[in-house]
């Protein structure tokens, strides 16, 4: 114990946060390949979908839209900051404070990445584009500035770090954040494809301001694995969306190996109580989880997004595989909870096949 001058105990001086643990490589080059795959399918399906949605009017979400536009605007979104670093100070709460300061940053460093992106890469705007092909190069040009979207970036990058503040309503921003992203797609602003470009950048950017900032690279290799998901999610909506299977047998035989994996992987997730010997065992619910994505995954019938889900199957198990976290106790209500919203998506997967054709 240290002691001042006149022999009393000095104050410890605080501790320096432990560094977050490392991810492992393995998932965070399969989850890099699950985005990047992803990115190609929404790249090919952008001009189909730019193109039905000249077709229709879309008026009635057009006020949405706005508000939208409203809410992910640079200047709306340093005033929340503003406000919840000014509650901070008058209340004395010190996380607020900090929080607030992280957004700031947060929102600063990814407006400078995506204004950057978006001169390098060049993309045309939805109204600049009228055929199909990519069009891309480098520009200064107002207009040629598409990929990724700003006002998605900065969105997400402030929600990531306001949501470590809402620990009970973190998905409160989130929401926000993607109806933000929502309204530049059907505001033509953005293609599909630039919205999840932009969340997947201020989802990392913000993860870096959550964390200690020496240690960025871990806590840029824990977003990505943790984004994966719901990139691939997205695009297998819209591949859903737009694409039907032409061969009815097929279609049969896909939407039967997914109600099966799903079945199988309930049936792993509830075999410790029916035997206790195999209760904690990683194996088992690392295995029913995958059984469970992957029938979703096969349930598309597209190639590209089963051999995307995969991917994302296998960096999920490298992860569970280098954790030392204990298996959730078993529960019957959880696990039905888990077979039947799966069972459902494989339905409503059936259900959505070419609900919107891209001719």
């Amino acid at each position: 114990m240290n002691e001042s001058g006149d022999g009393q105990a000095a104050p410890a001086s605080p501790q320096p946060a432990p560094p977050p643990d490392r991810p492992p490589l393995p998932a965070v080059i399969l989850s890099a390949l699950v985005v990047l795959g992803s990115f190609a399918a929404l790249f090919h399906i952008d001009i189909p979908i730019l193109r039905l949605l000249r077709s229709h009017n879309l008026s009635s979400l057009q006020s949405l839209g706005d508000l939208g536009e409203k809410l992910g605007n640079g200047g709306t979104l340093i005033t929340i900051s503003v406000l919840l670093l000014g509650a901070g100070y008058v209340l004395k709460r010190q996380p607020w404070i900090r929080t607030a300061v992280d957004s700031l940053l947060a929102h600063g460093v990814v407006a400078l990445v995506v204004n950057s992106l978006k001169h390098i890469i060049g993309r045309p705007r939805p109204r600049l584009t009228h055929s199909g092909g990519w069009q891309w190069w480098p520009s200064l040009q107002s207009g040629l500035d598409s990929f990724p979207s700003g006002h998605t970036s900065a969105t997400v990058a402030v929600a990531t770090v306001l949501a470590r503040a809402l620990p009970r309503l973190s998905w409160v921003p989130f929401a926000l954040a993607g109806w933000v992203g929502a309204s530049r797609i059907w505001r033509g602003s953005h293609f599909p494809g630039d919205v999840v470009g932009g969340m997947v950048l201020g989802f990392m950017v913000g993860s870096i301001f959550n964390g200690p900032l020496r240690w960025w690279g871990r806590s840029c290799g824990h977003a990505l694995v943790r984004i994966a998901p719901i990139v691939l999610l997205l695009t297998a909506w819209f591949w859903v969306l737009t694409h039907r299977i032409l061969d009815p047998v097929t279609d049969t035989v896909l939407i039967a190996s997914g109600v099966l994996l799903v079945v199988v992987g309930w049936v792993l997730e509830v075999m410790p109580q029916w035997r206790p010997a195999t209760r904690g065992s990683m194996a088992a619910v690392v295995a029913s989880k995958g059984l469970l994505l992957a029938g979703l995954g096969v349930a598309t019938g597209s190639p590209l997004v089963i051999a995307l889900t995969g991917l994302l199957c296998l960096a999920r198990w490298n992860v569970a595989a280098h954790t030392l976290d204990e298996c959730a106790q078993p529960s019957w209500r959880r696990d039905g909870l888990y077979a039947v919203a799966s069972l459902a998506g494989v339905i409503a997967i059936q259900f959505l096949k070419g609900l919107v054709p891209l001719q």
